[in-house]
């Protein structure tokens, strides 16, 4: 019985500290693996607009030092787009970490993305949280002719220019700024031919250059965008005023059919002609200078120096700008007639008679 007693008594000890073992071995591994990384957003807006581009910012609390990357991932939405979804998150105190990401909301209802965060040690994950982003009050603008599909907080026409397109038409150029915007989404829905041909994005302020081909018989150019600290739409009203085509960007005016060229080339034959029936029946040497000179500005005015080739595959294109509309990509050489130069772009005059701009090395002197 006294052996008994005994062999009980070390089989509870056994188990006794086998338990204890394995607690302690649980413990240990629900420390490891505790939980470090805590997400949270702080600034949301109560509203928005269809087409607004609207911050959220968000919180991160990383309670550990072994990671050496920080990997944002959202999960995709057809009604929002994410405008920075790479951003770098930024130290702001101890263990605290600070993002904004910028949305733009594309349609109703609204469904926002999911974001996770995952901290990379070596290229690996070795933590992952999830923040489930706010749903917010979409408001959809009443959509007119007039309104450019711009929700900003302010806009303004800095310059524009109108020039002759064809016979029937015009086209205007306008160059737009404006802060917190979504400025590159700029179309006028009762024009056929408008688009936006280049875009500059330096937060707050974006800028774009805007082109539309309007009636020649159109005597003012008007749009409106919605404001959002007055909430309320604001129009803006242009007097369309056609100007010479010396520094113009457009496509289809050509400069040889213009009347004053007419006229000018007309001009210097006369000019020429004359001087030299003075030269002749005065004899004088001065006069038949004259005559050359004259008759040297009016070839001249037909640039036969300016003569050139358009390599094979070159862009032509609305704007001398690196992003500018391409309305031609040339499939074979063409032979041209350079207009001018800016920066490190020809204007040229191509042989349908259509302008635009290409880049100097696309050309070869003839």
């Amino acid at each position: 019985m006294k052996k008994f007693l005994i062999a009980i008594a070390l089989t509870l000890v056994f188990f006794s500290n086998a338990f204890a073992q394995e607690e302690t071995t649980r413990v240990s591994n629900f420390s490891q693996k505790s939980k470090s990384l805590f997400l949270s957003y702080e600034e949301v807006t109560s509203k928005v607009y269809v087409g607004q581009i609207f911050p959220i910012k968000v919180k991160a609390i990383i309670a550990k030092e072994d990671f050496d990357n920080v990997i944002n991932i959202f999960t995709e939405s057809k009604s929002v787009d994410i405008i920075n979804p790479d951003s770098k998150w930024q130290w702001a105190s101890e263990n605290t970490y600070h993002n904004t990401f910028y949305f733009k909301i594309k349609s109703t209802p609204l469904t926002m993305p999911t974001l996770t965060v995952n901290l990379l040690s070596n290229r690996e994950t070795i933590e992952s949280e999830k923040l489930i982003l706010p749903n917010i009050n979409v408001i959809q603008l009443k959509k007119d002719n007039l309104f450019s599909n711009v929700v900003a907080d302010s806009l303004s026409v800095k310059k524009y220019k109108t020039t002759t397109f064809d016979n029937k038409n015009l086209i205007i150029v306008l160059e737009i700024e404006a802060t917190n915007s979504n400025l590159k989404d700029f179309s006028l829905s009762s024009i056929q031919k408008n688009s936006v041909d280049s875009f500059v994005d330096n937060p707050p302020t974006q800028k774009i250059y805007y082109y539309a081909i309007i009636p020649n018989y159109q005597k003012t150019f008007a749009f409106t965008y919605f404001n959002l600290p007055t909430n309320k739409f604001v129009k803006s009203t242009l007097p369309v005023l056609i100007e010479s085509d010396e520094v113009s960007t457009q496509l289809g005016l050509n400069p040889k059919e213009s009347i004053f060229e007419f006229y000018k080339s007309i001009a210097y034959g006369v000019a020429a002609f004359l001087f030299f029936i003075i030269g002749i029946k005065r004899r004088s040497i001065f006069f038949l200078l004259v005559a050359l000179l004259f008759l040297g500005l009016y070839f001249i005015d037909k640039n036969p120096l300016n003569d050139a080739t358009l390599k094979a595959n070159s862009n032509v294109m609305i704007l001398p700008t690196e992003k500018s509309t391409v309305f031609l990509t040339t499939s074979k050489a063409l032979q041209i007639e350079k207009l001018g130069e800016r920066d490190n772009y020809i204007k040229v005059l191509l042989p349908d008679g259509k302008i635009g701009w290409t880049q100097n090395e696309n050309i070869i002197k003839n």
